[in-house]
């Protein structure tokens, strides 16, 4: 995994980033987005329009957890990772605010949304990213 995206920052390294990483590789490929050329703490990958996007995910039954960024982004892609049966199975996608605003302020540390809430607002959402022809 690692010699294939070596292009990007990605380092695919057992020290807590590994979930985060398969996830961003992921949304790249499914997604057709691009890393951006500087790395802003809150944003993740790039649309074509050059639309931010963050990536998000966990291998357990729970929100994503957020920290305090430089930066929103203008989309959110969830994921929960299935690692025993290697799946990804895409939670949420759509604008990052409406998540956001769930969060309980201020933020200190990291913090969760509550994968009900998550799920909720996926269901009402109309604006998504579109999956790569």
């Amino acid at each position: 995994m690692a010699k294939s995206w070596k292009k990007t920052r990605l380092k695919f390294t057992l020290d807590g980033k590994l979930v985060g990483d398969i996830a961003e590789a992921i949304a790249a490929e499914q997604f057709g987005l691009k890393f951006p050329l500087k790395r802003t703490k809150g944003v993740d990958l790039l649309t074509s329009s050059d639309q931010s996007v963050q990536v998000k995910s966990s291998g357990v039954s729970k929100g994503p957890a957020f920290t305090v960024g430089e930066a929103t982004a203008d989309y959110l892609l969830f994921y929960h990772i299935h690692f025993q049966d290697c799946e990804a199975e895409l939670l949420y996608n759509g604008p990052e605010a409406p998540v956001r605003s769930k969060l309980r302020l201020p933020i200190v540390g990291t913090r969760r949304v509550g994968l009900k809430h998550v799920l909720e607002l996926h269901a009402q959402q109309t604006d998504r990213l579109p999956l790569k022809e």
